[in-house]
């Protein structure tokens, strides 16, 4: 994509000056910095951080810096915000290992969440915005940052010199100067982020090996970089109403902008405009033209509509209760207790949605306190301190179904199947024994 040489000469000077604050930022101690020691205790001893085992959750609002010296431990925001005075790192750790920092808002620091020689750590639901750079790591490998909100500041998401094998996934990345910015580091994803709203949605300096796909970059005024930045793959992401799309600077060879016929490459708004005269080819959603970005970047197979992740089915347990059925009792109900897996909240469960065996609708009536009462229907059924979700079908339908599919089977496999409120769909299986007294069908009186 051609643009002025003013322009270029623009971009330049901008990537210069990132990299000269992404390199030159310096912890900095105030007075009063929190430190969570290598021995578990938290200095001083009086802050609002309460250590529980290997978590340490926040209990009211920080006015200062966290430092963690401790690994193997998980930090709790618990919604509470860590608020600097435009100086200094939020959070800040140096050659760390296994260290989660969640649900936190952090605002106004130089440096939002500042990692580095930092190992397999964990950013996730955090809320860091208004600050010169978000989250910020160098010389670190294997961590991953997700589910974030990044916003309004200077750099949004900065992974640097030397960092490799990197995950940035599944966050909200918008009014940013920067919003992603991979320098001088490999092998690592960038997958279904939202990049609306900023200048500059992803730069890549000195950059290799990297994945990106199932990413919206929405509204910038340049939504790709790539400057000396080979063999990089990038496929299935929308790039949106952007005033340019991809710019080029330089030594960027053999990156790949599709995944092949017919799984196809990118969205590109502007492309009916630039190809009036391109056509579907064979049905398949791509068109028959290549998206040309420069001599060496095409996009041989680009989407002619946005491309849409198609959600992973959820892998439920489920518990049927009575686990051994006698289909002639008298019963009303079959109980169904549905456990989802970690960071699946069964609140979320659509109870609408769900059917057993593709066919049998649970009770739905509101009459009914197990329906309406969420401290009937959320129990831990299995003591196992996690919550499930109750729902009970009638035993009379569920007698007649296995009737008429499996006759006189005894272990017959009944299937939950339903979606979370997000459209995410789940699945359970479950064996039961069915039995009838004097070996009567339950339809043969």
């Amino acid at each position: 994509m051609e643009m002025k040489a003013a322009s270029g000469m623009m971009l330049t000077l901008l990537l210069t000056s990132m990299l000269t604050l992404a390199f030159g930022i310096q912890p900095v101690k105030a007075s009063e910095t929190i430190y969570i020691m290598a021995d578990g205790s938290v200095n001083p001893s009086n802050a609002p951080i309460q250590p529980d085992g290997d978590t340490y959750t926040l209990t009211a609002d920080i006015y200062d810096s966290i430092v963690v010296e401790k690994d193997n431990i998980i930090v709790e925001g618990n919604g509470y915000t860590l608020q600097g005075t435009g100086n200094g790192n939020g959070f800040q750790l140096f050659g760390r290992t296994n260290v989660t920092i969640r649900n936190v808002r952090i605002t106004q620091f130089s440096t939002g969440i500042f990692l580095s020689s930092s190992h397999d750590n964990i950013m996730t639901k955090n809320v860091v915005s208004s600050n010169t750079q978000g989250i910020n790591m160098g010389w670190s490998e294997n961590n991953t940052i997700s589910g974030n909100t990044v916003a309004s500041n200077t750099g949004g998401i900065i992974v640097y010199q030397g960092s490799e094998n990197v995950t940035v996934k599944d966050n909200t990345v918008t009014s940013n100067t920067f919003g992603i910015d991979l320098g001088m580091a490999n092998w690592c994803t960038v997958a279904d982020n939202n990049l609306t709203n900023n200048m500059f949605g992803v730069w890549l300096d000195h950059s290799s090996n990297n994945t990106f796909f199932g990413n919206v970059i929405k509204n910038s005024v340049l939504a790709m970089r790539l400057n000396d930045s080979p063999e990089n793959t990038i496929y299935h992401n929308n790039f949106i109403d952007n005033t340019n799309q991809v710019y080029i600077v330089e030594e960027s060879f053999n990156n790949v902008w599709d995944d092949g016929y017919p799984s196809g490459g990118n969205y590109w708004s502007d492309y009916s405009a630039r190809y009036p005269d391109a056509q579907e080819l064979d049905d398949s959603g791509i068109w028959d033209t290549s998206y040309n970005i420069d001599e060496n970047n095409q996009d041989n197979y680009p989407l002619m509509e946005p491309w849409t992740a198609t959600a992973p089915t959820i892998m439920a347990s489920l518990d049927i209760e009575p686990d051994t059925l006698n289909l002639e009792s008298k019963g009303k109900w079959i109980e169904a207790y549905i456990q989802l897996p970690e960071d699946y909240n069964p609140e979320d469960i659509d109870a609408s949605t769900i059917l057993l065996n593709g066919t049998i609708q649970p009770i739905l009536d509101p009459k009914y306190g197990f329906v309406t009462d969420s401290s009937e229907y959320l129990v831990d059924h299995d003591n196992d301190g996690i919550l499930e979700r109750m729902l009970k079908f009638d035993r009379a339908t569920l007698a007649s179904w296995i009737h008429q599919s499996v006759g006189m089977q005894s272990d017959v496999s009944l299937t939950i199947t339903g979606k979370l409120r997000d459209g995410t769909p789940f699945t359970g299986t479950y064996k039961i024994s069915a039995i009838w007294t004097n070996h009567r069908h339950p339809c043969k009186r």
